[in-house]
Formats: C-alpha cells, sequence, structure tokens
C-alpha cells in the first residue's frame, strides 16, 4: 500500500487484498479503511514533506533520545545531552555551507546543460537527488504517447512497457508548467524523473525558475534575508507569523553587525525612526508606495570618507609550532662575550675566557720574575727558602 502513486492504484490493490483474503466483515481492517487519507501516501501528494514518513520521524526522534539519555537520567543530563546534538548539527550544516562555497560540483555529463545548472545551484547532497532523478528519466524511462500539441505524456519504464499505469505528464508551453501525477515536487520540491524525460524529449536545455527552490540552494542562508517575497505572501494568521517572524530576525541580524560601529548605530537609529514615519503613513493612507519610493531615492545614505585599513598579520605572530612545557623550561645557552667597560679606559682587563678572579699567587707574572731575581743573586725570604727545601727533599733519592 506505500507504493501506490494515485488513489486509483490505491483502491484497486486495497480492493485485491479484501477479495483475496476473504475479509469483507473484518472490523479492524473497515475502521482502518475510513481512516486511509491519515496512513496512505496515496492521499498525501499536495503536501509538502520531503518524502519523511510519520513512522520515519518517531523512529528519528527515538534513536536521538535513546542516546542522550537513560530510564534514570535527570532532566538536566536529558537537556546538555539535546544541546550537545544540537551543536553537533550546526556544526555538521556549517561545515557543509562550507564545502558548497568552496568547491565547485562536477557534474557526472558535463556537456548537459540542465546538469550544469543544477550543479551551480542546488546544493551538494540535493544535486546528488537531482542528478539520480536526471539519469533515471533520461536512461530508464520511454514516452509511450504523446498528443497532438504535446501537451499531454504518457511516461512508464524501458523494462516494463506492459505497466497498466503509466505517469501522465501535463506540459504548458506558454509559461513551461510541467506536473506528473507522481506529485513529486510538490511532496519534494525535486523535478522527479519523468518530467525529466519530458523535458528531454522537447529538447529543452534549461529548468524552469519557477522548480528551483531557493531553499535547496546552495546559498539560502545568504540569500534567506534578501527579501520576503520568496516566503510567500498572503493575508491570513500563518502568512502574517512568517513576515513577523522573518522581520524580527532580518531586524536582529542588520542590529548586530551595525552593534560597536558608531555612524552604523546612528544611522540605522535614523534609518528606523523615518521608517517607522512612513509606515504610518502608508496605513493611515496618507501616503502612496510611489512616493514613498521617490522620497527614499532622494535621501541616500551617508557614506564615510575614510575606509577601515586592511587587515594585517600582527608582527611577531606566525605559522609555526608552538613550544611545549618542557621546550620553553629549557634554559638557553648564553655565548661568550668580551664586555669592555668605557669606566676602565686604558686598564689591562684580562677577557673573561681567561680571567679568575682567585687565581693563586705562585702563578702570577710577578711571583715567578721576583723568584727568577733571586734565583740568579738575590736572597731568598725565609718563606721561599723553606718551600724549596722541602721541594727539593722530596726528589731526592
Amino acid at each position: 500500500m506505500s507504493k501506490c502513486d494515485s488513489e486509483v492504484e490505491f483502491e484497486r490493490s486495497w480492493n485485491e487484498m479484501i477479495l483475496e483474503g476473504n475479509l469483507q466483515t473484518h472490523e479492524w481492517l473497515g475502521d482502518l479503511y475510513k481512516i486511509r487519507s491519515k496512513w496512505s501516501t496515496a492521499f498525501n501528494k499536495e503536501y509538502f514533506s520531503m518524502g519523511i514518513l510519520s513512522t520515519q520521524r518517531s523512529e528519528s526522534t527515538n534513536n536521538v533520545c535513546h542516546d542522550i539519555s537513560k530510564p534514570t537520567s535527570s532532566i538536566t543530563e536529558c537537556f546538555l545531552g539535546l544541546e550537545k546534538i544540537i551543536t553537533n548539527w550546526r556544526r555538521n550544516e556549517q561545515d557543509e555551507d562550507h564545502k558548497c562555497s568552496q568547491s565547485e560540483i562536477v557534474p557526472v555529463i558535463r556537456s548537459s546543460s540542465i546538469l550544469k545548472q543544477a550543479a551551480r545551484f542546488y546544493s551538494r547532497k540535493l544535486y546528488s537527488f537531482f542528478e539520480e532523478e536526471f539519469l533515471q528519466g533520461v536512461g530508464g524511462m520511454s514516452i509511450d504517447f504523446v498528443s497532438n500539441d504535446s501537451s499531454k505524456f504518457l511516461v512508464n519504464h524501458t523494462e516494463n512497457k506492459d505497466q497498466s499505469n503509466p505517469w501522465v505528464v501535463h506540459f504548458d508551453a506558454s509559461d513551461c508548467t510541467i506536473q506528473c501525477t507522481c506529485k513529486k515536487f510538490e511532496t519534494m520540491g525535486l523535478l522527479c524523473c519523468h518530467s525529466m524525460r519530458v523535458l528531454r524529449q522537447l529538447d529543452i536545455v534549461k529548468i524552469p525558475e519557477k522548480y528551483l527552490m531557493m531553499r535547496w540552494s546552495a546559498k539560502a542562508r545568504k540569500s534567506f534575508y534578501s527579501g520576503y517575497g520568496c516566503l510567500g505572501k498572503g493575508s491570513d494568521s500563518g502568512s502574517r507569523f512568517i513576515f513577523r517572524n522573518h522581520i524580527s530576525r532580518f531586524a536582529y541580524q542588520i542590529s548586530t553587525r551595525a552593534q560597536g560601529n558608531e555612524m552604523a548605530e546612528q544611522y540605522m537609529l535614523g534609518a528606523m525612526k523615518d521608517m517607522a514615519e512612513n509606515i504610518d503613513l502608508l496605513v493611515d493612507g496618507k501616503m502612496t508606495n510611489s512616493n514613498l519610493i521617490s522620497k527614499s531615492k532622494s535621501r541616500a545614505a551617508p557614506v564615510s570618507a575614510f575606509k577601515d585599513p586592511q587587515k594585517r598579520r600582527p608582527k611577531g605572530i606566525s605559522n609555526a609550532r608552538l613550544k611545549g612545557y618542557w621546550e620553553k623550561k629549557k634554559q638557553k645557552k648564553r655565548p661568550v662575550m668580551n664586555v669592555t667597560n668605557t669606566s676602565d679606559k686604558g686598564k689591562d682587563i684580562p677577557s673573561p675566557d681567561v680571567y679568575f678572579p682567585s687565581m693563586p699567587e705562585c702563578f702570577s707574572e710577578e711571583f715567578i720574575n721576583r723568584r727568577k731575581t733571586r734565583e740568579e743573586g738575590g736572597s731568598y725570604t725565609p718563606y721561599t727558602r723553606m718551600m724549596m727545601d722541602s721541594f727539593t727533599s722530596e726528589f731526592e733519592f
């Protein structure tokens, strides 16, 4: 029952099941048939669901909660676990946005203009889905019937042409509108393989702009605040809520960017004051939209004559590896330098590499010269004579 593409196919499959099992009086199946619009995919083709079933949503929620909580976990532990998972989701989303902005998608068929257009528009994940549908439509689908005005096509599998339920694709050449009975664009936001086969049959080399949803674009986050037109307009309560939510987030983003710059803050406050006055005039009917546009053009935004300097890397900061703890603790060897004091100019000061502050007297030049003079004929001091006698007595044999 989950593979039925239309209500007619569902009714036929249901009747075959009832007749084969002889279940005409089965009470539970009768009650289930009454609420078929709530669980059968054939009755939910008009709603945007991205192909997610209710059971998948429940199973995904149970899988997430099973990893972050246990029967004995407190509310605080569950909240911290959920916050950690949300942080990981946002980090993965930022990584995917960075990959989409820094890398280009290479189509599997580089000469296909449709794949080139899709590669420039879609994100990496959505392009893989679109490329699969395109290849399935071009290589796995065939057209069994074409109307005289080329407005109706019957598309079927190439391997199973005897299928009694081909897909019906309607095409309007006036506004390039294409509709398929599988309702994949209405539920997923992507053109199906049957529509791709019809576009190839008509030699259409570009995807119509109306079938490129901004939410699947690689620049969806950047262009979300560019305009309200992509979100839809209306007067019902749901559209009003979307409008308030959009304007609140837009104003918060602008105020965050202007925060810290005095000129930007003053300009934003002045612009909001003028905007409030103009909105009052528009609501009261005292000003038209054309007058408001001409007034906004006459008042240009102040342009500063001074621009911020370009950002440069500060001195002393490099990409070298940071030193560890023990490398910082290791003392550096100081080089030997001959330091000369200007106050001792004219004096003979030995260099640090040969200077000993506690040199013995017997090794001094003055002591050696004095002893040499005594040996030539002079008299020795009693201490010198005693030391010489002690040395000569030790070497007697």
